[in-house]
């Protein structure tokens, strides 16, 4: 099966003005509105390999972040619902997408859409979400789940749903005990009625 990639490579000139009122001449495709040397000067974050096996780029915080502290939004295109289904009916589901609301999806499939675009599934990493998306009044926050210190890469839970669509499945730890622990007492039971003949 071959893997869909929404992004639509979106040429810009980093929007950073020093001091004197100089622009930066460098140009992204990656970090909008700043090139990665500005993103990481203005915003503290950094676009890299994530951690996550199989996940491509990630986002990595340069600062620590409080617990309950915004991140950064996630943001993109507003849609109505109904244009974002229109526009991913034959995919099945978009990549990018994240509901605002009853009504409204903000889609971030463009590199010209944002950061928060680059917050990976936690999912194989051996670590836990440690941000999560947080609708506030027309505006998708990415939220601390607890202190994040300088150098993390954030980290989100899609939920079931969207791991599903994206063809991967979370096991939890407390799932893979009880699956261990009852293969550990079906070896046992097959063993005892062994004996027993």
């Amino acid at each position: 099966m071959t893997k869909i990639n929404h992004t639509i490579v979106v040429r810009k000139r980093c929007t950073y003005v020093d001091s004197k009122g100089n622009r930066c001449t460098k140009e992204t495709t990656v970090t909008h509105p700043y090139c990665p040397q500005h993103t990481q000067k203005v915003l503290g974050l950094k676009v890299a390999k994530s951690t996550v096996p199989f996940a491509g780029l990630g986002l990595f915080t340069l600062k620590p972040i409080k617990k309950g502290d915004i991140a950064l939004f996630y943001e993109g295109e507003k849609l109505t619902v109904k244009e974002y289904n229109k526009r991913y009916e034959k995919e099945g589901f978009g990549e990018y997408g994240m509901t605002l609301g009853a009504r409204h999806v903000i889609d971030a499939r463009k590199t010209s859409s944002g950061l928060g675009r680059y917050v990976c599934d936690y999912t194989g990493s051996g670590q836990k979400a440690n941000v999560k998306y947080y609708d506030n009044k027309g505006k998708i926050e990415i939220t601390a789940k607890r202190n994040i210190e300088a150098g993390e890469e954030l980290m989100v839970s899609y939920g079931k749903e969207m791991r599903t669509a994206m063809g991967f499945q979370h096991i939890n730890v407390e799932e893979k005990k009880r699956l261990k622990k009852e293969k550990k007492a079906l070896k046992k039971s097959k063993k005892e009625k062994k004996l027993k003949k």
